[in-house]
């Protein structure tokens, strides 16, 4: 039976609007009672005790004046849940990242999430944003943050899309469910990464790895055969066939 959820995922699939949606979505992953009402009503509340017409600098410090701060339990699941992160004030720098998107919203300021490499960022009316530390990035520290991450300024700052929010937030749940081998959770988590890109390659590799983890060699094959037809280049189609013969060649240990 398909879940709710599920419907919810596709729902936002076919029409990514605003990156919000697929946060709330991830925190009902988290915690299935997210009351999704009270989040965008907590956001707008946050954004009026800013007032109209204020500067991302006014944004930043009025959250920090009401408590938000960098997570210490760093691993928590919880930090992927927006209605615990608005409660607790205490996030990751990705949903960290949606209080600061999501208020600045309601106060119609031109806001985007930033997938930086290793570390989210939010750039709110042109002016970059710690989430984490909620501090703004001046020119010197994008340019030492740059460099530090090896990746063109035109990659590492490229805006975040609806969807690509989503994705992360749930490879950050995939990695946390590998890190305790629940590979069935993870498999779970990667099913909605499939329904918002049905076509990731990266995401088809990943569940070749966890179907193996769990014994499912048949499970395994149809994944590297998805992955052979997505492969990006000849070279990696090869070293996927070889893949594939060889785990043929296994006795399964899960049916």
């Amino acid at each position: 039976m398909t879940s709710n959820l599920t419907l919810d995922f596709e729902r936002f699939a076919a029409d990514p609007v605003n990156a919000i949606d697929g946060a709330l979505l991830i925190s009902r992953v988290v915690h299935p009672a997210t009351d999704a009402a009270w989040c965008r009503a907590e956001l707008r509340r946050l954004a009026d005790t800013i007032g109209a017409a204020a500067a991302p600098a006014a944004v930043v410090a009025a959250l920090r004046t009401a408590g938000f701060a960098g997570a210490t339990d760093y691993y928590a699941r919880s930090n992927s849940a927006l209605e615990i992160v608005l409660r607790a004030r205490r996030g990751i720098p990705i949903s960290m990242a949606m209080v600061v998107l999501g208020v600045g919203e309601c106060l119609n300021l031109p806001a985007v999430g930033i997938n930086f490499p290793g570390h989210f960022l939010v750039e709110v009316d042109s002016q970059l944003i710690d989430p984490y530390s909620l501090k703004l990035i001046d020119d010197a520290e994008r340019r030492a943050r740059l460099d530090a991450c090896g990746v063109p300024a035109a990659e590492a700052l490229k805006p975040a899309t609806p969807v690509d929010v989503t994705l992360r937030m749930l490879n950050n749940l995939c990695g946390l469910a590998i890190a305790v081998r629940d590979f069935a959770h993870a498999i779970e988590l990667t099913d909605y990464q499939l329904i918002l890109a049905p076509r990731a390659y990266a995401v088809h590799l990943a569940r070749v790895e966890l179907w193996v983890a769990m014994g499912a060699t048949g499970m395994a094959q149809r994944e590297l055969e998805t992955a052979i037809a997505l492969a990006p280049n000849a070279k990696a189609r090869a070293e996927l066939q070889t893949a594939l013969n060889k785990l043929a060649e296994q006795r399964p240990t899960l049916h």
